[in-house]
């Protein structure tokens, strides 16, 4: 005995799976190897370092040294605070500061500048190498250690608050920030006993001062040719901590530590990327509409749910206008109605706008103030977003292209169904189809086939099935099929 279920519910149980998998399109079959690539060579960029440190000699005195060779942002801050603790927390004598950068956000440059003057280490800058430059927000950072030095052929200065696209600020909010970055720099000077003069004028007229002057004219302590200068004229200098304890530096025959930069802190720079944070939403946006106009497929919508999440990590970071941020998941919206109303791409055109005109709103009109660090790269948002637009175009026309297609279902999904011989038809014999066995038997011309024989399915009628070879079946549209009761 063999069980057997109707035609009809042994179609759909068999049929509409393979028929499901015919219709996903050949694209979507890769889309997520591809969107894991993504991701995976995303964070791959993070690991192009590793902090390294030599090891310190027992014997003596240990100086850390650690590098700001970069804009002052979020990630440089995160960075330099780091070494900071770092540096109160395994012994060294000083932790020294090799500066050279064209500055960077205001609020990033306070927050160290804060972390230097509540340091329970002393803290040497130095501007280094020669040819190297503390400009801007970097001259107030490297006023900001208890001792600031230069090599040969160095600047500094060149620090009036300007917007992110390098303009000057209305009048009103220059006097302001001008204010504020003058009292601080006015204290910081005062307290290091410093030329207080030529450093609220690199704020006020934006001067700048080489390293002679600087050092002559008691803007900064020291010029030091090298590293090992800088150690040999600062030892036995007396630090005078923000807790009141002074600390006379022991640095001339100190081993050195190198801080740099590690997994954590290349993470933290990557994602602080404004081109990456609009990539990983680039990549949330494919993944989630991928899974939600084809469903189960499920690695879309995990890395699409993963990308978003660390996208808002890294937006947290900017000063972003959040109106963009409306108008990118505008663009989402838009694409998934153009799969499921009749539009036929007219809402895919409106999502790339959206796109677009969101994303530059976004990274690129946040603060409108003082400088606010990177931004966007106009090419990267317009070619991703043509990317984004192609997917979706490409999707439309595949839903259109299922809706017009005629459906077939029940026994109509059955004919020209291909079957294994189980027995010799002789011409009766037994057929496997759907993975269930069933009584069939063989048309005109061929009257007898093999066991292992590929047959199609010509005609249904009741629980027997008329087969023919699959080389000889002709156009199902042209044969006649009957339903048993």
């Amino acid at each position: 005995m063999f069980s057997r279920q109707s035609p009809r519910r042994t179609t759909r149980g068999a049929n509409d799976g393979a028929a499901r998998r015919a219709r996903r399109p050949r694209i979507l079959r890769f889309l997520s190897p591809v969107l894991l690539a993504l991701m995976l060579a995303l964070l791959a960029l993070v690991g192009t370092s590793q902090s390294a440190s030599a090891a310190p000699d027992v014997s003596g005195t240990t100086v850390d040294v650690t590098l700001l060779n970069s804009e002052i942002d979020a990630s440089s801050q995160h960075f330099i605070t780091g070494a900071i603790s770092s540096a109160e927390s395994d012994g060294a004598q000083a932790l020294v500061i090799e500066i050279n950068t064209p500055g960077g956000a205001i609020d990033a440059m306070q927050a160290i500048m804060t972390a230097e003057l509540n340091s329970t280490v002393p803290i040497i800058t130095y501007v280094a190498p020669a040819g190297a430059y503390a400009a801007s927000a970097g001259a107030l950072v490297t006023l900001a250690a208890p001792i600031a030095a230069m090599a040969p052929s160095t600047t500094i200065g060149a620090s009036s608050p300007v917007n992110s696209d390098g303009s000057n600020l209305d009048s009103t909010l220059q006097s302001k920030v001008e204010s504020v970055l003058v009292t601080d720099i006015t204290n910081v000077q005062t307290r290091y006993k410093r030329n207080v003069d030529l450093a609220t004028r690199m704020i006020t007229n934006a001067a700048s001062y080489g390293d002679q002057q600087a050092q002559e004219q008691g803007l900064v302590n020291i010029d030091a040719s090298s590293l090992s200068d800088l150690l040999g004229q600062t030892n036995g200098r007396v630090v005078t901590l923000a807790n009141g304890q002074s600390v006379t530096l022991q640095t001339a025959d100190a081993s050195v530590r190198n801080l740099n930069p590690g997994l954590v802190d290349n993470l933290y720079s990557l994602l602080t990327d404004p081109n990456i944070i609009f990539l990983l939403f680039i990549v949330a946006i494919i993944g989630i509409y991928v899974e939600i106009s084809h469903p189960g497929l499920i690695l879309p919508g995990v890395t699409g749910s993963i990308s978003l999440l660390l996208f808002l990590f890294g937006a947290g970071s900017l000063a972003p206008n959040w109106a963009g941020l409306a108008l990118m998941v505008l663009a989402l919206v838009l694409l998934v109605l153009d799969m499921r109303l009749p539009t036929h791409g007219v809402l895919t055109i409106g999502a790339v706008v959206a796109l677009i005109v969101g994303a530059l709103l976004f990274f690129n009109s946040g603060g409108g103030g003082p400088y606010q660090g990177e931004q966007v790269n106009p090419l990267v948002v317009i070619a991703m977003s043509m990317l984004v637009g192609g997917l979706g175009f490409y999707i439309v026309f595949v839903v259109i292209r299922t809706r017009r297609a005629p459906l077939r279902s029940g026994v109509e999904g059955m004919i020209g169904t291909t079957v294994t011989a189980l027995t010799p038809l002789l011409p009766e014999g037994r057929v496997s189809y759907g993975g269930e066995n069933w009584s069939a038997v063989l048309d005109p011309p061929v009257r007898t086939v093999d066991a292992g024989s590929e047959l199609r399915i010509s005609a249904v009628d009741g629980l027997l099935l008329h087969v023919q070879l699959a080389t000889t079946l002709p156009s199902p549209t042209g044969r006649e099929t009957t339903e048993g009761i």
